[in-house]
Order: structure tokens, then C-alpha cells, then sequence
């Protein structure tokens, strides 16, 4: 009985260290994620900002000369 408690004790112990450090983590390492391709850049900033209104941090507007469709709108 006593080795039970003490390992529920450990186990609920470590869960709690690991709920408060697991947001700071979380954070720092947010990668960002490709959403969808555009032909202009005012279509692709109008799309990113939609994307803020409905919760998302950031958004950006990436340039690639080699795609047709040639703004790439990443967020996170």
C-alpha cells in the first residue's frame, strides 16, 4: 500500500512539472505551418489577416519566383 501512494505521489508529481514547463516549450518551438499559395501578395495578406482575426498568432507572405502561384501564406 505504502509503494502504490508513493508512486501515485511521484507520478502526479511529475505531471505537474511537466504541465508548467510543457507551455513555455511549446512556444518557443512553434513552427509554422503552410497554409495555401496566391498570385498576389494583397490576396495572400487579406487571407493572413482573416487567419489572425480567427485566433492565429502570425501570419507571413513568403516571395518564391520558381512557384506559378507565387506568395506562399504560412501562420502559426
Amino acid at each position: 500500500m505504502r509503494k502504490r501512494s508513493a508512486v501515485l505521489t511521484l507520478g502526479a508529481a511529475l505531471l505537474a512539472a511537466t504541465a508548467v514547463s510543457a507551455p513555455a516549450q511549446a512556444t518557443s518551438t512553434a513552427s509554422w505551418l503552410l497554409v495555401k499559395t496566391y498570385a498576389t501578395k494583397a490576396a495572400c495578406v487579406d487571407a493572413g489577416q482573416q487567419y489572425q482575426r480567427e485566433g492565429f498568432n502570425e501570419y507571413k507572405c513568403e516571395y518564391v519566383s520558381t512557384a506559378a502561384t507565387k506568395y506562399w501564406l504560412y501562420i502559426r
